[in-house]
């Protein structure tokens, strides 16, 4: 307390210094002392609330950053929009994934991570979460019944799962010999720098049932290679110490590569294009 404040302070009060002079020293020492303390009582009041206030801004700050790394993951994934999910929509128009079983407040808390994060308004991806089974992000499509699974790591799209097989679809039959296809689909999937960093290792191989998509709404392109028929083989992973596998990778052996990974036993094919990309079909029990 300064010396003007002590003076406006005693003018304001019923102060006779004269009459005890004593008494006076003594009322004006515990005075001051108490205004001290008040004075250091404020000031700790007002150092709690900036700490305070900057420990809910941290938390906020963190909250964030963790509940949207799903969905912003996804967003990166998918900002040059794959001809694998642009198939997907074209042929999965309209249908929406009502039926996940998702709760109200589920729901709404994806709206908000959806309405913080940059991006996720124009986004083809919403609902991101991490799925902790395979450590990929998974990601539903807006406007389909399908999902995408994103390698976190490589922020690169895994694959892309939807629910239902087109209407304008003819199925293929394999064009190579069986034994053949099966080995090379193995050490394709083996080698494959997703399917290395998640640890896991081929322990069995299958044909897989093609389904081709006749027309794409007009929008084949005569500058994109046709889609290789017969020649893709679904390749089971599993991680090191389990008993199942959690993961099935989709190999092209004409070209290959691993195409799709999916985290689901429940397949029914694979829809392809001539023109433009191809996506896995599982039972919609094994979403």
């Amino acid at each position: 307390m300064t010396q003007e404040e002590l003076e406006h302070l005693l003018e304001h009060t019923d102060w006779e210094p004269e009459v005890d002079p004593l008494w006076a020293e003594v009322s004006e020492q515990r005075l001051v002392a108490y205004a001290e303390q008040m004075a250091i009582r404020r000031r700790h009041v007002r150092q709690w609330r900036i700490a305070s206030s900057s420990a809910l801004a941290l938390s906020l700050a963190m909250v964030w950053w963790t509940q949207t790394a799903p969905l912003r993951t996804a967003i990166q994934a998918t900002v040059q929009l794959p001809d694998s999910i642009r198939l997907l929509q074209e042929t999965q128009q309209g249908t929406s994934m009502s039926d996940s079983g998702e709760s109200p407040l589920r729901q709404a808390w994806n709206s908000l991570i959806a309405l913080v994060t940059p991006g996720a308004r124009t986004a083809v991806v919403i609902d991101a979460q991490r799925d902790h089974a395979t450590g990929m992000v998974r990601a539903a499509v807006r406007g389909t019944d399908g999902y995408i699974l994103v390698d976190p790591h490589s922020k690169s799209l895994a694959g892309v799962i939807g629910m239902s097989v087109p209407s304008d679809t003819q199925t293929q039959e394999p064009s190579i010999p069986l034994f053949v296809r099966l080995e090379l689909a193995r050490q394709i999937a083996t080698a494959d720098p997703v399917v290395q960093e998640s640890g896991r290792q081929a322990v069995g191989v299958s044909s897989l049932t093609v389904y081709h998509v006749q027309s794409t709404n007009g929008t084949s392109s005569s500058t994109q290679e046709a889609a290789s028929s017969g020649t893709f083989v679904a390749v089971r992973l599993q991680q090191a110490g389990e008993t199942h596998a959690d993961l099935t990778a989709i190999v092209d052996t004409a070209q290959g590569r691993v195409v799709q990974v999916v985290n689901t036993t429940q397949l029914k094919g694979l829809v392809v294009s001539d023109f433009v990309g191809a996506y896995v079909v599982i039972e919609k029990q094994g979403n």
